[in-house]
């Protein structure tokens, strides 16, 4: 991890991070989505990337390596080598960038991070990114939501007091973002609620708060095409004893897996443990310390959420997922109409219907991380990778 008074530990990110993220928070809602067609939208990339690769601040190359882009940019793009498709990596002064082109049978396809524009307007995916009106849809569509409301930084204490209104637990987030930065969950009292105000304040000018559901996991479900589904239970780093081994031991060695790196590592889906207070907390509460022998098969949770960037675990679930819940997905992409996207959800168990367990859609996301598919820390991966590359033959030649 990262350190120094200028980086953001939550983010993985310099604290000038924050600013751009303020930015762009407040220009989504300033410049509402408006509708335009798509040749429109094309005609206006092609103009910004003369200007850039005019002034000579970036370039498209071909001769980039996979480790120097996003994971999930990685995935789709290995998958279009594979039918010899040429793809282009925009490169800027300051390394390389989200922006891509492909060259395809005389045509040029412009995407940043996953082609999504070909499918999808820029009005429905302001829509989808912004949480606030994603909650707003989903309950005129009939979809589970968790309560809850959205505000701006200055109402600090209007959102307090809605949020004693509904009751704790609660959770607070940026109205805005991805990745689950700066989120609060379990929030139990006024102290922990204006601490968690205040955090989602540093990284967007807008937040929300919302019930939080107890005894729960975090599925993250992805659809392309609106039929193809799959998905992953996102858990709390844990270890799991073997009778010999010290919880020291056992963290270590699930650190040193070549498979996780530190959260600013772009290259990785899963990361290293965090240890921080919430872990000194969890082993306090058994009275535990690094020197304790687990048990042989005794599960240890090191954090309270299951974000990755602490370490948490993807388990592949697609095979045991309700078809109730898979119609759920499908039925979500098809009411937002958004060929690609990925969905949280919030439920106890994902083999049950969710007409019959307290549960609830978290958010949408335009730009999913498919790689959480690829690259499950258990279970047979899945490719939605190639499901995309199948979407995008399909639909754009």
């Amino acid at each position: 991890m990262k350190n120094g008074k200028n980086f953001c530990q939550d983010c993985g990110h310099s604290k000038w991070y924050h600013l751009n993220t303020w930015l762009e928070g407040l220009i989504s809602y300033f410049l509402p989505p408006i509708k335009l067609p798509r040749k429109i939208e094309v005609v206006f990339d092609i103009v910004l990337e003369k200007i850039f690769t005019m002034l000579k601040v970036a370039r498209f190359r071909t001769d980039f390596n996979i480790s120097d882009i996003q994971r999930r940019s990685a995935c789709f793009i290995e998958e279009m080598k594979k039918r010899g498709v040429v793809c282009y990596a925009m490169q800027s002064v300051f390394g390389y960038t989200g922006y891509f082109k492909i060259k395809l049978r005389g045509k040029t396809f412009r995407f940043e991070t996953l082609p999504r524009a070909e499918f999808t307007s820029r009005y429905t995916t302001k829509i989808v990114d912004d949480k606030d009106l994603t909650k707003r849809y989903c309950k005129k569509g009939g979809f589970p939501v968790a309560d809850g409301r959205s505000f701006w930084f200055w109402q600090k204490k209007k959102a307090i007091h809605f949020g004693q209104e509904i009751g704790f637990p609660l959770v607070v987030k940026p109205r805005w973002g991805s990745l689950s930065r700066h989120v609060s969950t379990n929030i139990q009292n006024n102290s922990q609620l204006e601490k968690a105000i205040r955090h989602a304040i540093n990284y967007s000018p807008a937040f929300i708060v919302e019930r939080f559901i107890p005894n729960t996991s975090v599925y993250r479900a992805t659809v392309i095409d609106f039929d193809f589904v799959v998905c992953v239970q996102q858990l709390p780093a844990k270890i799991i004893g073997d009778g010999i081994s010290t919880i020291r031991e056992l963290i270590d060695k699930k650190n040193n897996d070549p498979l996780r790196g530190e959260p600013y590592q772009k290259q990785f889906t899963l990361h290293k443990i965090v240890e921080n207070e919430a872990t000194k907390k969890l082993l306090e509460e058994k009275g535990y310390s690094g020197d304790t022998v687990l048990r042989n098969g005794e599960i240890l949770y090191l954090q309270k959420d299951s974000f990755l960037r602490l370490g948490g675990d993807l388990i592949e679930v697609t095979p045991i997922v309700h078809k109730d819940n898979l119609k759920l997905f499908s039925d979500l992409a098809r009411f937002f109409d958004i060929r690609l996207t990925g969905i949280d959800f919030l439920a106890q168990d994902i083999a049950v219907s969710w007409k019959e367990q307290p549960c609830a859609i978290l958010e949408l996301n335009s730009v999913p991380c498919i790689e959480v598919h690829h690259f499950p820390s258990s279970g047979a991966p899945t490719n939605p990778a190639k499901a995309l590359a199948d979407m995008f033959f399909k639909h754009y030649l």
